[in-house]
Parts: structure tokens; sequence; C-alpha cells
């Protein structure tokens, strides 16, 4: 048996912890079915967690200091706009787009199945599913206007808080670097990687206020949409691995006595 790295624990169900006694509770369940059911909570509680900010940011503290700090802000940035910026912040942007997004996404998850990485394939997937629906859910229901400047993009039907693009950056690229921090003992390469995953989104994030389409709050908020959905989804798939051994032995033992039948 190989020797587990440090890096790998990020994934592995801790003795004792609260995702050890919940596969425990849940022991014999399906793993993607406790997987399915806590990413659902975690949609649950983070929704209330970003509409709340959300309704609190546009119904009280816009109208105040923070408000004027947003409008000055994004004025600052217009006005330092230039030919050269808005191609860079145009590729910027589209490190978190949609279809960015769902095409890097997509072939990670292919590629770890076929290496047959379950618990990376699941961080993946649910991470940004999650970070997905949390988005969808706020945006419809807080419908922040986004900021009255020249935009450099066609606004999304999607309102400004919180900004798609920044959390689904933080949700995909920081979930790659934890992913490769699991398969990768060289400590040179995780440093490159993790340097990579953050920088990736506060480009995103700086990008997307350059071009107009966000106040810095709804950048802010969307930091913590992104890491929600990961912190979220890295408890979800510790209890399915701590259910996973007793689910297999359940599994185990139905094969056999359907073998001796």
């Amino acid at each position: 048996m190989s020797r587990r790295t440090r890096s790998e624990s990020v994934l592995d169900p801790r003795p004792g912890t609260l995702t050890d006694r919940i596969g425990t509770r849940f022991a014999g369940r399906h793993p993607v079915l406790i997987a399915w059911v806590l990413t659902i909570a975690g949609y649950l509680i983070l929704a209330l967690l970003m509409v709340g900010t959300g309704l609190l940011l546009t119904h009280v503290l816009q109208h105040g200091a923070v408000g004027r700090w947003d409008s000055s802000a994004d004025e600052w940035f217009v006005s330092r706009r230039t030919t050269t910026l808005n191609a860079w912040t145009r590729a910027g942007s589209e490190l978190g787009a949609t279809g960015t997004v769902i095409g890097v996404g997509t072939a990670v998850i292919v590629l770890l199945a076929i290496a047959r990485r379950w618990r990376q394939v699941g961080l993946i997937f649910f991470a940004v599913l999650l970070e997905v629906w949390v988005f969808i859910t706020t945006t419809f229901v807080v419908d922040r206007p986004r900021p009255p400047i020249p935009r450099l993009d066609v606004a999304p039907p999607t309102s400004s808080f919180p900004s798609g693009h920044v959390a689904a950056a933080i949700a995909l690229y920081v979930g790659l670097a934890i992913v490769i921090s699991t398969l990768v003992r060289n400590a040179f390469v995780r440093a490159i990687v993790w340097l990579v995953a953050i920088l990736l989104p506060i480009a995103v994030g700086l990008s997307r206020l350059y071009r107009g389409m966000h106040y810095p709050t709804d950048v802010l908020a969307s930091v913590l949409l992104g890491c929600g959905a990961l912190a979220a989804t890295i408890l979800a798939v510790r209890c399915a691995s701590a259910a996973a051994p007793t689910h297999e032995r359940g599994a185990n033992k139905r094969d056999s006595a359907a073998v001796r039948r």
C-alpha cells in the first residue's frame, strides 16, 4: 500500500471529525447519494447566506459609505481604460465565462473519470454545480442593477450581484488546484499550481470591474460564494468517502450471497 501524502488528507475523512461522524451515520448508503444530499444541504445554507448578504447590501449598505465607495471605484476603473487594457481584460473576463468553465470543467472531469479518481471528480463536479445553483438563486432574488457606467461587454440576463464569473473561477481553478495537490507530490509544482489558481480569479475579478460589469462588493461577495461552494463540496466528498468502505463491504456481501444461491 502506498503511503498517503499529506495533501491527500484534504479529501480524506479524518477519524473523529464531523465528516467521519456524518459518514458513519449514513454508512451503507451509496456515497454518490450522500454527496448529492449534502450538496443540496450546502445549497440551502449558502443560498440563504448569499441572498441575505445581497439584500442587506442593496437595501441598507448601498445608501451609505459602502455605496459611495462602490460607485467611486467603478469610476476609477473607467478613467483608466486604454486599448491595451481593454484587450487584456477581455481575455481575463473569458477565464470565468460560462463556456470556458464548462469546457475546462468537463475536460478535467473526463480525465479524472478515466483515471478513476472519483473523489476528485466529485469535487470539481459538485463545486461548480453548487456555485451555479446558488448564483442563479441569488441573482434572481437580489436583482441588483449593474453599475450605471459605460460597459465594455453586453450585460447577461443575470443581475450584478454576485459576480458569477469570479465565483465560477474560484470553484473551478481553486478546485483544480486542490485536485492537483492530491495527485502531485512535488512541492514546487504544487506552489506554482496554487499561485496560478489564486491569480486567475483575481484577474477575472479585476477584469469584470474594469469592464464595468460589477460593483466591487459584487466581486467580494463572489469570493464568499466560490469559497463557500468549495468548502461545502469538500465536506460532502469527505462524508461520502467515510461511508464508502461500509457500502463496499455491504455490496461485496450481497454479491457473495448471490453467487452462493
